[in-house]
């Protein structure tokens, strides 16, 4: 019976892999025109979140709850590095991703805002299992609002639900699990 379940244990290992590794390959591109993989951020604690720039709904709010949560991430010297990616690849350009990051004032050195080529932008979705369904308008406007603390490896450790209080919950789960994201 054992040696059933670590087989089955392996087989999913496995299955999951490839999809955990093209999301490290991925290329993406940030506000400034650089281009990077989730794999080239390894060393640093992330805080990753998806949006679409076109979104009226919930993402401005996402993103303004980010925005302040980097302000005060930064003011506690938190060493944790904030990254966007559009959850949208098929309609949100690299210029609308930079329009983005200049409407909430996205200093690179902490805070990513990317998109990239779809294929690139999907295999990191589908490692997050983010999912965006398309409305009426052809806009991905249904879509999951969670934040995903990943630690200096690459390994998620928690995701958090958007909320009103966004910001407060991302630092003081960043102060609390300190330890296990940046060991």
């Amino acid at each position: 019976m054992r040696s059933a379940i670590a087989a089955i244990v392996l087989l999913t290992v496995a299955a999951l892999a490839p999809s955990a590794h093209a999301a490290r390959e991925a290329r993406l591109v940030d506000q400034t025109g650089r281009v990077f993989s989730l794999a080239d951020l390894r060393g640093t604690p992330l805080v990753v979140t998806f949006v679409s720039a076109h979104c009226k709904d919930v993402c401005p709010l996402v993103d303004a709850q980010i925005g302040q949560a980097v302000a005060d991430a930064r003011a506690r010297d938190f060493r944790v590095r904030f990254v966007t990616i559009t959850l949208d690849p098929e309609r949100d350009t690299i210029a609308d991703m930079k329009k983005l990051a200049r409407t909430f004032d996205a200093d690179p050195r902490s805070w990513l805002i990317a998109g990239g080529a779809v294929p690139d932008v999907h295999a990191v979705m589908q490692a997050f299992r983010v999912t965006a369904n398309r409305g009426g308008d052809g806009y991905a406007d249904v879509h999951t609002t969670f934040v995903y603390l990943v630690d200096k490896h690459g390994i998620v450790r928690t995701s958090l639900l958007a909320s009103n209080d966004l910001s407060q919950q991302i630092v003081s789960t960043v102060q609390r699990q300190w330890k296990v994201l940046a060991r």
